[in-house]
């Protein structure tokens, strides 16, 4: 019975671990910014109302805000960024993560947030109007909210968005 649990315990910390490990053949960290291989995005590691500093992370912890908000700071970018659709925020989605379902060691602003992390994606319900998809990345969930709810927002970049 010992022996089992013990195959048991290693098997389950090796699952769990590899949500804070980098897969450089996926992944690469560009200082504040990651840069994802598979799907050629651009994330920004650190989410609205954090930035990045070097040796620290991700300081202080970010703001939630309404997706009005969102799109205010989206249009004011004239780089790039933007809001990310349901489908990109989803390919950095790990549900197998025993914490969240996010890579802290990607995104380290994740460890800053104790009982929820909803994030707005740009993709509208169409069922719904005024309601936009987000995905939690603590509760591990997909879900809609109205668009004055206050959600995080982690900017993304790319030559072309993966379907909108």
């Amino acid at each position: 019975m010992k022996v089992l649990l013990i195959v048991f315990l290693i098997f389950y910390t090796s699952l769990f671990a590899q949500c804070d490990k980098v897969d450089t053949s996926h992944f690469s960290i560009l200082g504040d910014k990651v840069f994802d291989k598979k799907t050629q995005l651009t994330w920004m590691r650190c989410s609205i109302g954090s930035k990045w500093k070097d040796n620290i992370g991700c300081h202080p912890s970010p703001n939630t805000i309404s997706f009005y908000e969102a799109k205010d700071i989206e249009n004011s970018l004239n780089n790039g960024w933007r809001i990310p659709t349901i489908e990109e925020l989803n390919t950095i989605f790990i549900d197998q993560c025993e914490q969240h379902a996010i890579n802290s060691k990607l995104f380290p602003d994740i460890k800053l947030l104790d009982n929820f992390a909803p994030y707005w994606s740009s993709t509208s319900v169409e069922q719904i109007q005024n309601f936009i998809y987000y995905i939690d990345f603590i509760n591990k969930r997909l879900d809609a909210h109205s668009k004055g709810f206050s959600l995080f927002l982690r900017l993304v970049k790319s030559k072309k968005p993966i379907k909108k």
